[in-house]
């Protein structure tokens, strides 16, 4: 039985991924779970597979899932989620800019009855250490509000990419999200929502790691349109509860 997986997507990421492995590894063998890590590559150009499968074959329980072309960051996660085998499933970003120590409080989360625990880089905590690029954190909080007008009131952050989850209500939520692109979260959360999922926020410490994918004034419009697309498929009905034998909605227990 494995108790606890660790899902890293990755693209191109041959550079930031060794340390990232090396930590998650380490700390976690300490840590008195069994595990398992499994790197998905979302169709590298460079030797992001090599890099993996060198550190597989000196350490136990890591494998890679690959693929071909690049799909997007929603598409290597959902294929990761899918496809993990631990009672509880954590998504964690290449570059490690949110330190795997912090996974204890998701856990604790996890523990306490939340179906799902999601780490968070805004929601107030004067405990809570967030080092990011002033530029970054307006276009996040902008980003943010949009999204809690238009499909996720209440929740602070929720592009940070250090999400867990019970393994059955990962295969539920990612069994029918569909988007590839970087407003993935916002789609699952809000399936979630509807489907009756209780989700705590948890403050974490975060460090912005050079190297990052996203590019802000690019991809900051695909987003958005992302999460236009979320709010207009919740309108027409796409992410409806599913609906148990008996004709009702399943119910359960919010926090």
């Amino acid at each position: 039985m494995t108790e606890l997986s660790v899902v890293i997507p990755a693209y191109n990421e041959e550079a930031r991924l060794p340390r990232t492995l090396e930590s998650v590894y380490s700390y976690l063998s300490r840590h008195g779970k069994s595990f398992e890590i499994v790197v998905v590559d979302d169709g590298s150009t460079d030797h992001t597979v090599d890099v993996v499968e060198a550190f597989a074959q000196a350490h136990s329980g890591v494998r890679v899932v690959s693929y071909a072309p690049n799909r997007g960051k929603g598409h290597a996660v959902r294929i990761g989620m899918l496809k993990a085998v631990g009672d509880m499933i954590i998504f964690n970003d290449a570059d490690g800019s949110s330190p795997i120590e912090e996974i204890d409080k998701l856990e604790k989360s996890i523990a306490q009855g939340y179906d799902i625990a999601i780490g968070s880089r805004a929601k107030p905590d004067d405990q809570r250490v967030v080092e990011a690029l002033t530029y970054r954190k307006y276009i996040g909080n902008t980003f943010n509000l949009i999204v809690q007008s238009l499909v996720l009131k209440g929740i602070y952050d929720t592009q940070c990419g250090f999400k867990m989850f019970r393994h059955h209500v990962a295969q539920d939520l990612f069994s029918v999200a569909r988007m590839d692109g970087f407003a993935f979260d916002v789609e699952v959360l809000y399936i979630a929502r509807l489907r009756g999922y209780t989700i705590e926020e948890i403050p974490i410490n975060w460090t912005n790691v050079e190297g990052s994918k996203v590019n802000v004034f690019t991809d900051s419009p695909k987003m958005f349109l992302e999460v236009i697309k979320v709010a207009v498929g919740a309108w027409l009905g796409k992410y409806r509860p599913l609906v148990s034998r008996g004709g009702k909605s399943p119910t359960k227990s919010t926090k």
